[in-house]
């Protein structure tokens, strides 16, 4: 299925072209029908294909996808609308902070598909870290076999800079007990993709590729729950 047409690219160009509100409100119905509509069936199409393997992901396509307009409060960019757009798919929620999550962001550039724990509470982010020191040799395997070594190489996040007493043993051993996220992201610079027919499959493939790292640390929120 296509989603996004020549059409979709032309407007989307107009609109980083003129990133303004005059241009964009004389621009609203092509917006609706244009980028709107396809965007919310592209959200709609991941989380059902999602959802028919991992069912705790099911939402409503409305509550996966991002407004266009910028947060420019503190921004120094005050141009008022994205160009790229966001797809979050969460347990039930775009933001459950409590389970893992698969993101993509998507342009006339390409596709930027990621996943994992971005913001844990402090007592998961705290239990995770454990978890994590304790079963390095389980995740080293994850990271390290194919095709998601090769996808996306490693695990990221923010982390601190020294690790409180009772971890300093294990972040010896594993680095990642200090990180304060564990997230795994890509970019695919192609422009073909945002009028690809298999827009969707491609990002399910990717995010396929990394379901090894969200079942293990969906395992550690399961112990954590128990």
């Amino acid at each position: 299925m296509t989603f996004f047409t020549d059409e979709s690219a032309d407007w989307l160009r107009g609109l980083a072209a003129n990133n303004n509100k005059v241009w964009f409100d004389e621009h609203r119905k092509e917006y609706e029908e244009r980028f709107r509509k396809p965007y919310l069936a592209l959200a709609g199409a991941l989380i059902e294909q999602v959802a028919e393997l991992e069912p705790e992901y099911e939402m409503p396509a409305k509550q996966a996808v991002y407004r266009i307009n910028r947060d420019i409060r503190f921004s120094k960019d005050k141009t008022p609308y994205k160009t790229e757009l966001g797809i979050s798919v969460g347990r039930n929620n775009r933001h459950d902070s409590g389970w893992p999550a698969y993101t993509c962001r998507i342009g006339l550039a390409g596709v930027w598909v990621a996943g994992g724990m971005y913001s844990p509470s402090t007592e998961i982010r705290d239990y995770l870290r454990r978890y994590v020191g304790e079963h390095s040799a389980e995740l080293g395997e994850l990271i390290a076999a194919e095709p998601y070594a090769t996808t996306f190489v490693d695990i990221k996040g923010e982390a601190h800079k020294r690790a409180p007493a009772e971890l300093k043993e294990l972040a010896a051993v594993e680095p990642m007990v200090l990180n304060k996220q564990w997230v795994f992201w890509q970019s695919f610079e192609d422009p073909k993709l945002f009028t690809s027919p298999k827009l969707d499959q491609f990002i399910l493939d990717q995010w396929e590729i990394a379901r090894p790292i969200q079942e293990f640390f969906k395992t550690a929120i399961r112990a954590y729950d128990a």
